[in-house]
């Protein structure tokens, strides 16, 4: 997958023998992260300190560049864009009153690049490829409890498919994207890692301009 990383940067520059085939541009967006998954119980000394639950994943924004390069009826669209996603956590609490919920917040930080090929069909394009996320940084409430650590991967894979049409200089898409690492893979507590039964999918919305 590193190969992704490396072509999609070749394509950027283009190629001279087909200048007035390369299009470059700006893109941002939104997306959204569908979970349907079930909660993690968390054990200290072999008791169930608390039960950990995806309550919502928020919405993600993102931008960056793209480019696009046309070669017999076909075309190639790397792209280089920054992410910004969130969700929201429920943590059951066991105590001798019952069970106390509370809700903590997380935020990832990646650098998704894309690497789309596709053609055009009528006045659309289709297209899909790889994409990989470089994680970046985030940002968690979770820190608050004892033991807890963030043990992210430098890059996770997946892969996209969709839909863009071209009005003008403006370009639309609408994408679907699934994944290959099961959603929170990151989480550990006291040492042990934990992770959701899920791998998360995603519906991406952007909007780009051809410079």
């Amino acid at each position: 997958m590193k190969k992704i990383v490396l072509l999609s940067c070749i394509l950027f520059l283009g190629f001279s023998p087909v200048k007035s085939q390369v299009e470059l541009g700006v893109k941002l967006g939104i997306n959204s992260t569908d979970l349907a998954t079930g909660g993690l119980s968390v054990f200290t000394n072999g008791q169930n300190n608390f039960n950990l639950f995806l309550q919502q994943a928020n919405y993600g924004v993102h931008f960056g560049l793209y480019s696009r390069v046309n070669l017999l009826g076909i075309f190639i669209e790397p792209g280089i864009l920054l992410n910004s996603t969130g969700v929201t956590y429920r943590i059951d609490e066991f105590d001798e009153g019952g069970v106390v919920s509370i809700f903590k917040n997380e935020r990832y930080n990646t650098l998704d690049i894309p690497l789309m090929a596709g053609f055009k069909v009528l006045i659309f394009r289709v297209y899909a490829g790889p994409v990989a996320h470089l994680h970046l940084n985030s940002s968690s409430d979770i820190i608050d409890f004892a033991g807890y650590e963030q043990r992210f991967r430098s890059a996770t894979y997946g892969w996209q498919a969709g839909i863009g049409l071209d009005l003008l200089k403006f370009r639309f898409q609408l994408n679907y994207e699934g994944n290959f690492t099961a959603f929170g893979d990151h989480i550990t507590f006291n040492g042990h890692p934990y992770s959701f039964s899920d791998a998360p999918s995603r519906i991406i919305a952007s909007f780009g301009v051809k410079l």
